[in-house]
């Protein structure tokens, strides 16, 4: 795994952090004109995808119907599959004045934990062990919670795996998502004990100087999660960051966003004693824009640090996984994300643009998604992690153009 940083100063700061795997990588130079020129590409694309036909069951814009071969997958052994071929994650401050988002990414994070070694013996225990951790926290109030999760959350989540492995035949992910995020959600609310009194500071010591004793109370974080493993991929979502799977060109959403004005969580909030209101947007309590979170103690039980947990069964059309904030998703559909993450790896962007999108891998996607948010005029932090679940099969007429180019 290779890690690199970049800031950047277009009407404001603009921090970057990528991190690509599988041998991808984020190139980060180019002149101001070679950027220009790469925005209006991927206006471009991303006008074409959002404007092509959507038939029920295929996702395909006309001018692809000469990419029949580019659809085609490569296949393994039935009911078994790599757990990812490549990732990449971006993450920018965007028109942001703060950077609140986060991300993570474990490969195999369940043989880190003792109690998970030697829990099952044979080649079932062996598959087990190649499960991936991915996940997207996007912070509020600050970045203290969305840091947290990404430090703790895999840590927690193989902890209580670990404490399930043997309890029936297949792990109760469900019952081990929400126990590590209420865990999590725990450590940063204190375990909802009240506030240490801070030690005594100087007169003219800095106001913040005691802020780190105390707990995250009026700071939180949305979280999505995604284990992926050669059978199964586990999705769990807490608040508005999404998880998307291109499954044979269709986008098919792996988590809901947890808003405000969604029937059932509005009765929720009700039923707790809150109240949703519309100020500028339904926000509960008039506060906060997402009905559920980590941290957030000032707003319980209103808002919860429940998941929803989504298991879905890996088939041969898997192709890709798309975690991100809501920087993306505010500015981008399911569809038209994956419809220009599918076209980077499968090569058909690099060769139809090649001064801007010069790779095909995970990571090039995510930078891809990301320029697209920025010039969609998305105002959030946008952070895009996209794991590349099967190699895309490019034809021989793309094939030819990337070997001339």
């Amino acid at each position: 795994m290779k890690e690199t940083s970049a800031t950047r100063n277009e009407g404001g700061p603009a921090v970057c952090k990528a991190v690509a795997g599988g041998g991808g990588d984020v190139d980060g130079k180019g002149s101001a004109s070679a950027r220009r020129r790469r925005r209006l590409e991927l206006c471009r694309l991303g006008r074409a995808a959002e404007g092509s036909p959507v038939p029920a069951k295929r996702i395909r814009s006309g001018s692809d119907r000469s990419l029949s071969a580019d659809s085609s997958l490569e296949t393994t052994a039935a009911g078994c599959w790599p757990s990812r071929l490549s990732h990449g994650a971006v993450s920018v401050i965007g028109r942001r004045r703060e950077m609140e988002d986060a991300f993570a990414v474990a490969l195999s994070f369940l043989a880190s934990d003792p109690s998970s070694a030697g829990a099952k013996d044979g080649s079932e225990g062996e598959q087990e062990q190649e499960q991936d951790f991915f996940a997207v926290y996007d912070g509020h109030g600050g970045a203290r919670v969305a840091e947290a999760c990404r430090e703790r959350m895999h840590v927690v989540l193989a902890e209580e795996v670990g404490l399930r492995r043997g309890v029936g035949s297949d792990l109760p992910w469900e019952e081990a998502m929400a126990a590590s995020f209420a865990r999590v959600d725990g450590e940063v609310t204190g375990g909802f004990a009240p506030p240490p009194k801070p030690p005594p500071q100087p007169a003219a010591a800095d106001d913040d100087a005691g802020a780190g004793n105390l707990p995250y109370r009026t700071v939180g974080s949305t979280a999505v999660v995604a284990v992926v493993g050669q059978r199964r991929i586990v999705v769990a979502n807490c608040g508005d960051s999404r998880a998307v799977l291109s499954r044979g060109g269709v986008a098919v959403p792996l988590s809901t966003d947890h808003k405000p004005d969604r029937p059932d969580e509005m009765q929720r909030v009700e039923a707790a004693g809150g109240r949703v209101i519309d100020w500028n947007g339904y926000r509960v309590l008039g506060v906060l824009a997402t009905s559920r979170s980590i941290g957030d103690y000032y707003l319980k039980p209103y808002v919860s640090a429940e998941p929803e947990v989504t298991v879905v069964d890996r088939t041969e059309q898997d192709e890709f996984l798309i975690l991100a904030s809501d920087g993306l998703w505010d500015v981008v559909s399911n569809e038209v994300a994956c419809k220009i993450a599918r076209n980077c790896l499968s090569g058909r962007a690099a060769s139809k643009f090649p001064e801007s999108v010069t790779g095909r891998t995970a990571a090039d996607a995510a930078a891809l998604l990301t320029e697209l948010a920025m010039s969609r005029g998305s105002r959030d932090n946008i952070s895009v992690v996209v794991v590349e679940l099967q190699r895309l099969k490019t034809n021989s007429r793309w094939s030819s153009l990337l070997r001339l180019n």
